[in-house]
């Protein structure tokens, strides 16, 4: 933990990415970390501390802080896995995402440029032409949401083991939060609606419509996607690809494309196979993902996140809320007389004491026509 708080100046706000709740200060936050490590290396003293502390005062919300100062660091180990999958953008709110020109024909239009785009030619002692810049285009789908939900521990649970409920949320937050990035990107993966049509491979054989995955399948998707348009613009060759493919099939496929193309040959009177370097040529670059939000003989094909010059899936996030957040909520009450209950004594409604997280994250498919996408049943 100690050397991925190395990378950040501000260790307490982690650089301006964790806001402190009020009356949360460094020293507070040092000191709950100074009975929280103390206790957890076996310290009675330490922990009879922190009990004590967090029934009489509002040690609860340093508490928390320090438990966001675990929990953020970590994300990017967590965001690891979608990585591979989609771009990031972060955006300014909630209203559905637009890229002005970048989806469009060529970007501008009008007497400045000519029929392919390019700029016109200025006649010596000229005014230059003008051109207009396209009006934005929305994405094909988006999606920003707020997610996330309440944990309540008991009195009970607290008197019990207050180190153990403790130690425990930071790691179940993190996986938490791995899982909503994969979900929100697959339910945008999910959206495409352009399934692998026939095509004519480049040695005159024809595939079948939603054709199961194999190596011919995939060269297949590849001219499948380089001859889909965009506004009359062929889409061309990407420079590397994603495969996803249901759990269980990746292994399978990697032998399929090491014998496919393979010749039979003979030397020394020994049959030996030999890779046909005109077939494997053909071949596009990709990296086959095993997934388990795709299933039966369902597969796609779509361009790796910065292969294309247009961006195709990205996670989302909202600007000044890219990390999650964790708070306590007080409302235990007060004593007669004006004393104020602390909030390990338990809520006023019931003797639960309740930590909120909230993790506001999307995900945007720009067109669909940058995914192939397969039923992997041979038929259309």
């Amino acid at each position: 933990m100690e050397n991925l708080l190395e990378q950040y100046k501000n260790q307490f706000t982690l650089d301006g990415k964790l806001k402190p709740q009020p009356g949360v200060t460094k020293e507070k936050v040092k000191e709950a970390k100074r009975l929280f490590t103390g206790a957890q290396a076996g310290s009675y003293v330490a922990e009879g501390q922190l009990k004590e502390l967090f029934s009489s005062t509002d040690l609860s919300f340093s508490m928390a802080h320090l438990l966001n100062i675990d929990l953020i660091p970590q994300l990017p180990k967590e965001a690891e896995q979608v990585e591979n999958l989609a771009g990031y953008r972060l955006v300014k709110d909630f209203n559905p995402v637009v890229l002005r020109s970048i989806i469009g024909r060529d970007g501008v239009e009008g007497a400045g440029v000519d029929s392919r785009g390019a700029a016109a030619v200025v006649p010596e002692g000229t005014p230059y032409p003008i051109v207009t810049v396209k009006s934005d285009e929305e994405s094909f789908y988006s999606k920003l949401s707020k997610r996330g939900f309440a944990f309540d521990l008991t009195f009970e649970a607290i008197i019990n083991d207050l180190i153990g409920e403790l130690e425990g949320l930071p790691t179940e937050f993190l996986k938490t939060t791995g899982k909503t990035y994969y979900a929100e990107v697959f339910d945008a993966l999910e959206k495409a609606g352009q399934f692998l049509e026939s095509v004519t491979l480049p040695n005159g054989e024809s595939t079948v419509p939603n054709a199961p995955v194999s190596a011919a399948a995939i060269i297949a998707a590849a001219v499948a996607y380089e001859n889909r348009a965009i506004n009359g613009n062929k889409l061309g060759a990407a420079s590397s690809y994603n495969v996803i493919v249901p759990k269980g099939r990746k292994r399978f496929l990697d032998y399929d494309i090491l014998q496919y193309g393979r010749i039979i040959q003979v030397q020394d009177g020994n049959l030996t196979l030999a890779p046909d370097s005109a077939i494997q040529a053909l071949f596009p670059s990709i990296e086959i993902i095993e997934s388990d939000r795709v299933t039966g003989s369902e597969w796609y094909f779509y361009p790796k996140p910065g292969s294309t010059s247009r961006p195709v899936l990205e996670r989302l996030g909202l600007r000044g809320y890219e990390t999650p957040e964790i708070r306590v909520r007080n409302d235990q009450g007060f004593y007669p007389g004006g004393g104020q209950v602390g909030m390990w004594q338990g809520g006023f409604v019931a003797d639960t004491a309740s930590y909120r997280y909230r993790l506001i994250t999307g995900a945007v498919l720009w067109d669909d026509t940058f995914v192939v996408r397969s039923k992997g049943t041979g038929q259309a």
